[in-house]
């Protein structure tokens, strides 16, 4: 009711103005969506929200607060709490968040809003590492719209590889595998090329009826990393079915991502570490798990898939609040 409608102006909130709770709150802000939980201090998860992405690399500051405000807002109306709140601890996990000053940003941020008590701002990729390593130590790859990896040593060292953005790198991510998947699909409606499978698919998965209308759906303002990156479900499941072509490109892809892991592991000198996997991409295709893990090429510990890496957030929310 009031409360809700007063905080969407969030400028109109001071921090005398917010509820305290014993509530704690875990986001993680990806390429292609943000998700919020509330929680109490035990864990116990009271509301969820969910908004549009959050990578600020990609969207820009104001974009990517707006949608943190947005889920955080939809996760405490679900949780029957006004917006206008102030949590004992929080924790973002950022898509884009990889230097200092990017976590200064969205720390200004949130002590200015009063948000809580307690706060971590870390890259999205620890959040998968928290949720799915038992002990919290070991490597977490990220295979999503883009990639990363990112380790912790037993003593608490850090390292990660991948993560430069779809310019730079995100090797074997989704947007990756479409890319490569398209420019061989243009270049097999140039004759330059044969991969008709291939083409076929990417043009019925966007309901194309000829390959010049590729042109018009890449380069449309509207059409984002995220639309084009889903195109690799596609390239996947051609491949599965036996396509050459798209075997090739999966192949290519499930090599990359396993030196991301051999990179990070060979950084912290681990000896058979726990692998957190997140990413919808990763997720939905467990052929695409095990080769990463066999390109890997290096002795790895038990896997687990963190289908819900914002439960990683809570836990290192939850941390703060034990622990401070």
């Amino acid at each position: 009711g009031t409360d809700y409608h007063r905080s969407c102006d969030h400028t109109q909130i001071s921090m005398n103005e917010r509820l305290s709770t014993d509530l704690i709150l875990g986001i993680d802000g990806g390429g292609s969506k943000t998700r919020a939980l509330v929680a109490d201090r035990d864990g116990a998860v009271l509301g969820v929200g969910v908004a549009a992405s959050s990578n600020y690399q990609s969207v820009g500051f104001e974009s990517a607060t707006a949608a943190l405000e947005s889920a955080m807002n939809a996760a405490l109306r679900a949780a029957g709490y006004p917006a206008a709140v102030r949590f004992t601890s929080m924790c973002l996990g950022l898509a884009g968040v990889d230097r200092d000053e990017d976590r200064r940003r969205f720390e200004t941020w949130i002590a200015a809003r009063g948000l809580a008590e307690r706060h971590a701002v870390v890259n999205d990729a620890e959040l998968v590492l928290a949720a799915g390593t038992p002990e919290g130590w070991g490597v977490a790859l990220i295979c999503g719209t883009g990639s990363i990896c990112f380790g912790k040593g037993r003593d608490g060292r850090r390292a990660r590889a991948g993560g430069w953005g779809y310019l730079l790198g995100d090797e074997g991510s989704g947007y990756d595998i479409a890319v490569r998947a398209l420019r061989l699909a243009t270049q097999t409606a140039d004759g330059r090329a044969e991969a008709h499978a291939l083409l076929q698919t990417i043009l019925a998965a966007w309901s194309l009826d000829e390959p010049a209308q590729l042109i018009g759906v890449v380069y449309r303002p509207e059409t984002t990393r995220a639309t084009i990156a889903d195109l690799a479900r596609h390239v996947i499941a051609l491949a599965a079915a036996g396509d050459p072509h798209a075997e090739s490109i999966i192949a290519g892809a499930a090599r990359e991502l396993g030196r991301l892991i051999a990179a990070v592991v060979k950084q912290l000198r681990l000896e058979a570490p726990p692998v957190a996997l997140g990413g919808g991409l990763i997720g939905a295709h467990p052929r695409l798990q095990q080769a990463v893990l066999e390109q890997a090429g290096l002795p790895l510990g038990p896997l687990r898939y963190v289908a819900d890496p914002a439960q990683g957030a809570l836990v290192i929310a939850r941390r703060q609040s034990i622990d401070t």
